[in-house]
């Protein structure tokens, strides 16, 4: 025993004596307020654990209330799984029937390419000078300022890069043989969707001037015959007949076939035509053709005009980069512009500028997948399946609902005597076993394959199933989902112990406090017991003093007598 410890003085162990008379009178009741504590915060979590479940099964109850549950549509379609055509959702506007569908063709975007020859680097200068290409694709349209001595690598960039851009790609492909071509594709897709590039450049002279092309002066057009006047009773005399040659649209100077008159047109007597020598109105003017060469003089004319240089020297660079323009160096491929989608749906064709067809048959979305070699039939008819699902998703969570229920009030458990569960239980059978929706064909929930067994569980039978919706499908919406129907009385019930102001909240709230209440008394008597110990401490340090003294005395008195 250390010095200074409680009965050092009388040697006797008090330390000890004082935790026995504490823990005697403190351990037990101790216990018992920990053991009600333990048993509320047992009975908070049995309830936590029984609200979660009545939650998950108003969840079930709320989908067998939704209106749209039978009036839902299904989309059958006969063709093999992995190689499907097409593809169809349906809305309750969808009429039941059946439907012959073929895939024609598939919408489809454009690509244009540079011609072969036009480039042979990726770093091939598109122009020298600062200048614009405009995009289009329909109604669809960006701009891109292209800078002076941008690289067509450089111009590849500016266009995948463009915040503006409306789903244009641009890429280069080397052929291996010296030829660079460039090509753009456009996600657009559509009919009159291919895509165009512009070169929208303003043209300037050396000096940087605008240049402007000199407008034609407007032709006057001549009397129409109907506005001259008429002189009546005049008999035209008759006039010999002579022979006219047929014409034909079709011929053009210089063709080795006369579609008029059948014939090869002699090379010598092949007219050569001026358009500077027809007026708006007259009949083409045939001249010899002259020993002069109408392109030298048209080179003399440039040579002449150095604002005609410029102009062209700014933008023919460019021009090889558009699709529009007599200059034009990128055109588009054969079967490479842009189209629409079309689908036969009992044998009325219908055209679309996407894949997804929204409102070409009522309630119905078509989309096309891949064309067809054959009809795909399409059946449409209400969404049996969805109903039998949610039928059965409610009977699973009902029978967790029970089974948690009778485990937490069985004989020993947490919940066993409480109001609350018996009386839920109680109403939860009454509800499935009254009749509703007042239909002549159904009465309850049983007459659509659900059985109950002795336990209160429930079961379901599909075949009965499908039977009752043989008998009667528009039933049972009236017995399930309508205003007097099992969900609404289910649902009814279940609100009074849901929610923050439901039974079970309400219960837990009660055990909540019982427990505050519990921790709040054994607080109070702890700090009771701790000053029971140390009243009982200053108790014994007092004897123990005392004893010391009177030990030391009877030390003293044995000394003095053992002298005598």
């Amino acid at each position: 025993m250390s010095v200074g410890s409680l009965g050092a003085g009388s040697g006797l162990d008090l330390e000890s004596l004082v935790k026995q008379m504490v823990s005697a009178q403190k351990d037990v009741k101790v216990k018992l307020y920990q053991d009600k504590i333990d048993g509320y915060e047992a009975e908070l979590s049995a309830l936590g654990k029984v609200g979660s479940a009545i939650d998950s099964f108003k969840s079930a109850v709320e989908a067998l209330k939704d209106d749209e549950l039978f009036t839902g549509r299904d989309a059958k379609i006969a063709q093999p799984e992995g190689e499907e055509s097409i593809a169809i959702t349906t809305d309750n506007t969808a009429s039941n029937g059946s439907y012959a569908i073929d895939v024609n063709q598939l919408a489809k975007g454009s690509r244009v390419m540079s011609a072969p020859g036009t480039f042979s680097s990726a770093d091939d200068v598109v122009t020298p000078k600062n200048a614009e290409l405009t995009f289009k694709a329909g109604k669809h349209e960006f701009t891109l300022d292209v800078k002076a001595g941008t690289t067509l690598s450089e111009l590849r960039n500016l266009i995948n890069t463009s915040e503006d851009n409306f789903g244009v790609s641009a890429n280069l492909v080397d052929d291996g043989n010296g030829n660079l071509f460039f090509t753009a594709t456009s996600s657009i897709q559509g009919s009159g969707n291919t895509l165009k590039i512009i070169n929208t450049s303003v043209v300037t002279d050396e000096q940087g001037n605008l240049v402007v092309p000199e407008e034609e002066p407007p032709v006057e057009d001549e009397p129409i015959e109907e506005d001259l006047p008429v002189e009546e009773d005049v008999v035209p005399e008759e006039q010999p007949e002579t022979p006219v040659d047929e014409t034909d649209e079709l011929d053009l100077p210089g063709d080795e076939f006369d579609y008029a008159n059948d014939g090869p047109i002699p090379e010598d007597d092949a007219p050569e035509v001026e358009e500077d020598t027809l007026d708006a109105n007259e009949t083409p003017i045939v001249e010899e053709t002259t020993e002069d060469d109408p392109v030298e003089e048209d080179l003399e004319d440039q040579e002449a005009d150095p604002t005609a240089i410029a102009a062209n020297t700014s933008t023919s660079m460019l021009d090889s980069l558009s699709t529009e323009g007599a200059f034009a160096g990128m055109y588009t491929p054969m079967g490479e512009q842009a189209r629409d989608a079309i689908i036969t749906v009992d044998g009325i064709q219908i055209r679309n500028d996407t894949n997804t067809f929204d409102g070409a048959v009522a309630g119905l979305s078509i989309e096309a997948l891949s064309e067809t070699d054959k009809t795909t039939k399409v059946d449409i008819s209400f969404d049996q399946q969805t109903v039998q699902d949610t039928i059965e998703e409610f009977i699973a969570s009902y029978n967790d609902l029970v089974s948690l229920l009778q485990t937490s009030s069985d004989k020993g458990a947490v919940l066993n005597g409480n109001s609350m569960v018996r009386n839920l239980q109680s109403s939860l059978s009454t509800q499935l076993m009254t009749s509703h929706g007042n239909t002549s064909t159904f009465t309850s929930i049983f007459d659509l394959g659900v059985k109950m067994d002795n336990q209160g569980m429930l079961s379901f039978n599909s075949g009965k199933f499908n039977e009752a919706m043989k008998r009667g499908y528009s039933e049972i919406a009236p017995l399930i989902s309508g205003e007097n129907g099992l969900a609404e009385s289910l649902n009814n019930l279940l609100s009074s112990y849901t929610g923050s102001g439901g039974m079970t909240n309400s219960l837990k709230d009660s055990v909540r406090r019982s427990i505050d209440s519990t921790e709040g008394t054994l607080e109070a008597y702890e700090d009771r017991m701790v000053k029971y110990e140390t009243s009982l401490r200053s108790k014994f340090t007092s004897l123990d003093s005392r004893l010391a003294d009177m030990n030391a005395q009877g030390g003293y008195l044995n000394s003095v007598l053992a002298k005598m």
